[in-house]
């Protein structure tokens, strides 16, 4: 996926104060356990390996090793007594992080969950590379709009999301700030729009460098990239958002029924 790629240059260019994004040591520490863990590297009921392993393996202080640890047993990962070391007791991040679908409803009812902090605001004119990302016409307008996706009660955002809302109803870039959960339901307010079918595609990634610095996680780890297409009950495809999830820290459930 170019997307990243082509929307870096505009994230770097908004970006006033790029150095203060630099991620400390243990929460990249974390992030590779956290990776180690959903790999099933470690069973759960299993030891984990001591604060002295960690560091002869990492190259790091004991600082580090501790900060890092100390995520993963608040996070519900492992549980640590002293004198005994650390115990596994799950393998997946809590389940803040889980999200099912089943419907329409459910699948919008995630953006309640975890609210989008806008970033980025900026109305761009669609070139070849993103036109075969997106899936839209070469030279169409869209109103662009991104930034985290974050729990009120969770430490680090999940994702970073793009919103791209067609050239029909870019009049809504003005009240953006107001703007607390979905997009969409902006916009079904404004305009009267209402979602008749949404499409969404899913693909595995390498988080890109310009938005782990943003979510606090390390360049090239393992990220759940997904596309949704918006489309009226009049069959206008009016919105599309592509997310990138920080694979240790998100899962989802789809639960399928036979039809009758």
């Amino acid at each position: 996926m170019l997307l990243a790629e082509i929307c870096s240059d505009i994230y770097y260019g908004l970006m006033k104060h790029p150095r203060r994004s630099r991620i400390p040591r243990y929460q990249q520490l974390r992030e590779t356990l956290l990776n180690e863990l959903a790999e099933g590297r470690y069973p759960v009921g299993s030891k984990f390996p001591t604060e002295y392993e960690l560091c002869e393996r990492y190259r790091v202080g004991r600082h580090t090793v501790r900060e890092a640890l100390r995520g993963l047993q608040e996070a519900g990962m492992l549980s640590r007594h002293a004198g005994s070391g650390s115990v596994v007791t799950a393998l997946t991040p809590p389940d803040d992080y889980v999200y099912r679908i089943d419907s329409i409803d459910n699948l919008t009812n995630y953006a309640h969950r975890a609210q989008l902090h806008v970033k980025q605001e900026n109305v761009i004119v669609i070139h070849e590379q993103l036109a075969q990302d997106l899936g839209v016409a070469v030279g169409s307008r869209w109103l662009r709009v991104a930034g985290l996706r974050q729990s009120t009660h969770d430490e680090f955002p999940i994702a970073w999301t793009d919103v791209f809302i067609a050239e029909p109803y870019i009049g809504i870039r003005s009240e953006i700030g107001q703007v607390v959960h979905a997009i969409y339901q902006k916009l079904s307010e404004q305009y009267g729009l209402n979602i008749a079918e949404v499409e969404r595609n899913i693909s595995a990634n390498a988080m890109p460098t310009a938005y782990a610095m943003a979510l606090n996680c390390a360049p090239g780890s393992p990220a759940l990239v997904e596309r949704r297409s918006y489309w009226s009950d009049a069959g206008e495809l009016f919105e599309i958002s592509v997310s990138f999830y920080v694979g240790s820290r998100f899962s989802q459930s789809i639960r399928l029924k036979r039809s009758t």
